[in-house]
């Protein structure tokens, strides 16, 4: 593991935005176990691995293949926390998908009917 990489404690509680889900959507069979593994550690010991801390709220998960995923933890109004799926990319396309997971965190309650509960 990098050095600017660490393990993170994160909610169970998990929402996706439509980016996630398109992304999920064009991954082939082996990528898609990849992601759901992780989600699945995260659903029953909140926790990612392999994290990177990026800035405005932002967290980057990458895998080896060069898979990314930006989420951020918000905190609801009843102080409850959620793990929210921003957005996803390659390696080739990080930059782009950096922008547009923090368009998406700026804009989180303007899109809110977008984002669907595991």
């Amino acid at each position: 593991m990098a050095l600017d990489t660490f393990t993170a404690e994160v909610p169970k509680d998990i929402e996706e935005h439509a980016d996630f889900i398109d992304w999920m959507d064009d991954l082939d069979g082996a990528q898609v176990i990849k992601v759901m593994a992780a989600l699945e550690k995260v659903e029953s010991e909140g926790l990612l691995t392999s994290v990177k801390r990026l800035d405005e709220g932002l967290f980057e998960k990458k895998w080896n293949s060069g898979l990314r995923l930006y989420f951020s933890v918000i905190e609801r109004i009843d102080k409850t926390k959620t793990l929210l799926l921003l957005g996803s990319g390659k390696g080739r396309e990080q930059s782009r998908a950096i922008n547009k997971a923090k368009e998406n965190l700026k804009n989180y309650n303007v899109f809110k009917g977008e984002i669907k509960k595991r």
